[in-house]
């Protein structure tokens, strides 16, 4: 399989010790959710991974929903991370304040 230069730059940045927020965007069918799944496949790090391309209506509520989701995997793998990729995120109106707000739960918790 192809894999493209950014996939080690983008495995770089999640195993940094200070986490941030990593968004992939660009125009569509250019292979982003193909670079996450490679992503998932080089790593280690527990992952979930869910899309909101299939969803009728879309909504904070459903993303704050995930994102609990993936706090329970974590607790339940017993590890201190996870890579939670959220494909078509564009999709949920106001997507960005929601992670933030989620992030800045997880951060200062």
């Amino acid at each position: 399989m192809f894999e493209r230069s950014i996939l080690q730059e983008i495995n770089g940045r999640i195993l940094e010790e200070r986490r941030f927020i990593q968004v992939l965007v660009g125009p569509r069918q250019v292979g982003k959710t193909t670079l996450v799944k490679q992503l998932v496949q080089k790593t280690d790090i527990p992952y979930l991974f869910v899309t909101a391309d299939d969803l009728y209506a879309a909504d904070t509520a459903w993303l704050r929903h995930e994102w609990g989701n993936a706090r329970l995997q974590m607790q339940q793998s017993d590890r201190k991370e996870i890579l939670f990729i959220v494909d078509e995120v564009q999709k949920v109106p106001n997507w960005s304040e929601t992670v933030k707000k989620e992030w800045d739960n997880d951060s200062f918790s």
